[in-house]
């Protein structure tokens, strides 16, 4: 028997691949963005390029990120569909990539129905759950 939402995305016309996280990274070169990368049984697929904010000045001229308010959500979320509770414990552990043809659309947790989709972070509540 499914899980509810993993329904919900093979209605959509999606199919799940096993996957293991090949590296995950935070950056800010000049915007601040999260990638992911999946390794699949196919090869490397990039997750992310997900947008904080941007680069702003104040009036000394320092600069400072102005950002997104659910990025740190992203971030949790992430790490919580892992197992983990470091950023860094990401790489190699094994998660759901939700596929639409050969893009992934959303992660899981690998055995749990917990999804993250950055066009709708938490679809299911506002609020993270531990």
């Amino acid at each position: 028997m499914l899980n509810e939402r993993t329904e919900e995305y093979i209605k959509d016309g999606c199919h799940l691949e096993n996957a293991i996280i090949e590296s995950a990274e935070i950056s800010s070169d000049d915007i601040p963005t999260v990638d992911l990368v999946l390794k699949l049984p196919y090869g490397g697929v990039v997750f992310g390029g997900v947008c904080f904010g941007g680069p702003k000045k104040d009036k000394y001229g320092d600069r400072y990120i102005s950002g997104w308010d659910r990025g740190m959500t992203i971030i949790y979320r992430m790490m919580q569909i892992a197992g983990v509770s470091k950023w860094s414990q990401l790489p190699n552990k094994p998660v759901r990539a939700v596929m639409k043809g050969n893009m992934i659309v959303a992660v899981g947790h690998f055995m749990d129905d917990i999804f993250l989709d950055y066009k709708k972070p938490f679809y299911d509540t506002d609020e993270v759950k531990a």
